[in-house]
């Protein structure tokens, strides 16, 4: 069932607002696919719509906190999701006809098509709380990552070493010729 839902019976040109609760329960349901995960508090969902003809342009903002594993050391990391949004809503029979190629204009970006008397909004929430998550969380820009014990760490001269490997002297009278020229 959704939880986002604008009747177009209630919308005018001067428009109308909503003020929706993004409960936990939602946010799991919606993420359950994904490395993301509900966080410890829901959030709030604020709408304006209006109806141009039969479009409906939406304005939006959510706020809230989602989870996530950070890449580096494995904790948790808490990720606010604070964004505005707007999209224009179409009649389903005005969507343009599948072709073999995919061809989207800069207008079309933010449509998206409505059937019926109802503007459901839930997947492009959930499009943007995806979106809004970064590709790989830190827990913190100084995060070291995961420990290695001291007894599977390779010798200091492995990656440490003071002499650099006699192999890549060629290289390095190239950078220096390099510099050299730069300079």
């Amino acid at each position: 069932m959704s939880a986002f839902v604008l009747q177009i019976e209630d919308l005018d040109e001067s428009g109308a607002d909503w003020n929706f609760a993004i409960g936990t329960d939602l946010l799991a349901s919606a993420l359950e696919d994904t490395d993301l995960r509900a966080g410890t508090e829901g959030g709030r969902f604020t709408v304006h719509a209006q109806r141009s003809g039969v479009d409906v342009l939406v304005q939006g903002h959510v706020d809230s906190l989602v989870s996530t594993t950070c890449a580096r050391c494995l904790a948790d990391v808490s990720i606010g999701v604070d964004l505005a949004l707007t999209a224009l809503y179409s009649p389903e029979h005005m969507r343009p006809k599948d072709s073999d190629e995919i061809d989207v204009r800069l207008d079309e970006v933010n449509q998206d098509y409505y059937s019926g008397s109802e503007v459901v909004l839930d997947p492009m929430v959930r499009e943007l709380l995806l979106l809004e998550a970064p590709m790989k969380p830190l827990c913190s820009e100084s995060c070291e990552g995961i420990a290695v014990p001291e007894h599977l760490r390779p010798p200091e001269e492995v990656f440490g070493g003071s002499a650099p490997d006699a192999r890549f002297a060629p290289l390095l009278k190239l950078k220096e010729a390099l510099t050299k020229n730069e300079e």
